[in-house]
């Protein structure tokens, strides 16, 4: 590689990252914080419960109790208690959206909540995906991603290079920061990139699985009367998929559309409500699109899994840090030196014009 090449490509690294700097930080910043998400969820009232509850009730009596207290709404998500001391939860929609709250030991209602608003984990998260600004936040949060894999490209190929000349020179003193960075980018950046990219694919796993592994449907749907009761429905889900426990079911709105139950480990199960048949059973490892969530948040790598995003997220705060610092530190000087010399020469065609 030229030297002339080189340099294009190194103050094309400085400044695509420069560019990139602000959202990396807010995305970085924010997935640390939450790959905690659930320590921190259920860390308070009322999503924890005072007393556990080793003996919870079945997902049949707790959707009767929120169906008795709230005629008026349709029950659309049922969320299962997956810990002793976590409360169950109902997403229902109607004349306004409601969160309840659900004892599972007792099936009592414990709080109500708006279900559109959101607390400061919810928009912590929204922050994350750059769903606060809608769809164009969302966008640009997954070319951002799809940036932090180029500036490690950029940045490996200068790093080899720049470590081929250090062989044959080596310095006796402690390695200057630029150093460290280029170190840090070799070893860690391929991790962060990698990171980086799921995130950006998992922006848009809706659109991707509907895709490329859409859901099953129901081509003749029966009347609401025909549909079985909710004791077989679950019964044919878990009967299906023995691999995990039941997280949590959603309620279709009409017959046409299949019952789905999401179990703990991320497997889909979609069962026809008119027979109770298994329609379809997804897996994380059915098809890559459910994989993106399990890798990209830790998850698939075990219950300690969730503390390689956070490695990764302090390794890239590092990198923008000290690459930008170093960035500054080359460029102001280059830029005052410009300005000087511009300021020679106006007074050098000032002198000859008098």
């Amino acid at each position: 590689m030229s030297a002339a090449i080189s340099k294009k490509l190194w103050f094309g690294h400085l400044y695509l990252g420069v560019a990139l700097a602000l959202p990396l930080l807010i995305i970085a910043a924010s997935g640390i914080v939450l790959s905690f998400y659930d320590d921190l969820r259920f860390a308070s009232p009322p999503y924890r419960l005072a007393t556990p509850a080793y003996q919870p009730r079945d997902a049949v009596t707790l959707a009767e109790s929120v169906r008795r207290r709230f005629p008026h709404h349709r029950l659309e998500v049922l969320f299962l208690p997956t810990a002793p001391e976590h409360s169950a939860r109902a997403r229902l929609t109607g004349p306004e959206p409601l969160l309840v709250f659900i004892h599972p030991g007792t099936a009592a209602i414990l709080a109500i909540r708006n279900g559109a608003d959101q607390d400061g984990l919810d928009w912590l998260r929204e922050l994350h995906r750059g769903s606060v600004l809608g769809l164009p936040g969302k966008i640009a949060a997954s070319m951002t991603g799809l940036g932090t894999l180029l500036l490690w490209l950029m940045g490996l190929r200068l790093g080899f290079r720049r470590q081929g000349k250090a062989k044959r020179r080596r310095a006796k003193r402690f390695p200057e920061l630029m150093a460290i960075h280029r170190q840090a980018g070799l070893l860690l950046g391929g991790p962060v990139a990698v990171l980086a990219l799921l995130g950006a694919l998992l922006n848009f796993a809706g659109p991707l699985m509907q895709w490329l592994d859409p859901p099953p449907a129901i081509a003749e749907p029966a009347s609401a009367r025909q549909i079985l009761p909710l004791p077989r429905l679950i019964d044919a889900a878990i009967e299906g998929y023995r691999n995990a426990p039941l997280e949590r079911i959603y309620f279709p709105a009409d017959a046409s559309q299949p019952w789905r139950f999401r179990f703990l480990d991320g497997s889909w199960g979609f069962v026809n409500g008119q027979n109770g048949t298994l329609l379809k059973l997804k897996t994380p490892f059915s098809h890559w699109t459910l994989l993106l969530y399990p890798l990209h948040s830790g998850k698939l790598p075990g219950i300690k899994g969730h503390w390689l995003p956070v490695f990764c997220g302090i390794a890239l705060l590092f990198l923008l840090g000290s690459g930008v610092h170093r960035g500054w530190r080359i460029v102001k000087p280059r830029s005052r030196q410009t300005s000087l010399c511009r300021s020679n020469s106006i007074q050098s065609i000032a002198h000859v014009s008098e």
